[in-house]
């Protein structure tokens, strides 16, 4: 198969994953741990080398699994499987920003932690002991919005541009997933979490594939 009909699946999976997961639970049990390794692999196809951009992938695949239960403890393995995907996807954009690059960090950094600690503020109250944790990874997810912006003022291309939006997509599906366990749930809820994120996902990855 080639990368190209393996993203087609994989779009394709994740449109229906969206639309029907929330009313059958089997349907969502069966393919949200397929999403990732279908990313994956498109990626490998695609000639993707760099371990990092796997190393995040399966930290996700994982992350999705353990979330897969709505049990705190199912909540906490979801967050540190998820940080450390953050963490891997951060230094392999991060790797693809040219040395000597003259790029505004201290804007960036600012406008980006401004967006995560607003949302942890937001959230805070209904966290409970969860607080440490969480505003750490909102630092972390933030600091992959930091390099993937840096990407694109350092390159200019719509690649650059496609991981620096699915950087901020990705800050916009966790802060949903978390509004609606903590905070105030809403009604279509899985429709709305997955959406943004496995459109995240494939914004990054296919971008990584382009600048690379």
């Amino acid at each position: 198969m080639t990368a190209t009909s393996i993203i087609t699946i994989y779009l394709l999976l994740a449109f229906s994953h969206c639309l029907l997961a929330d009313h059958r639970a089997t349907f969502r049990l069966l393919t949200k741990p397929m999403l990732m390794p279908l990313l994956g692999l498109y990626y490998l196809l695609a000639g993707g080398e760099n371990t990092l951009v796997y190393m995040a992938l399966l930290g996700a695949w994982a992350g999705d699994i353990a979330l897969l239960k709505f049990s705190q403890k199912a909540f906490i393995i979801g967050l540190v499987s998820f940080l450390a995907g953050h963490i891997a996807m951060a230094l392999a954009i991060y790797g693809l920003i040219p040395l000597q690059t003259d790029i505004p960090w201290l804007s960036i950094v600012m406008a980006k932690l401004a967006i995560a600690i607003g949302a942890f503020w937001y959230l805070k109250p209904h966290l409970g002991s969860l607080k440490p944790a969480v505003l750490i990874y909102c630092l972390v997810l933030a600091s992959k919005g930091i390099v993937a912006m840096g990407l694109l003022l350092a390159l200019h291309s719509n690649a650059a541009l496609m991981v620096a939006l699915g950087a901020l997509i990705f800050m916009l599906s966790d802060l949903l997933l978390a509004i609606n366990r903590f905070a105030h749930p809403f009604k279509k809820a899985h429709l709305w979490v997955m959406s943004t994120y496995t459109s995240a996902q494939a914004l990054i990855v296919t971008g990584i594939l382009l600048v690379s």
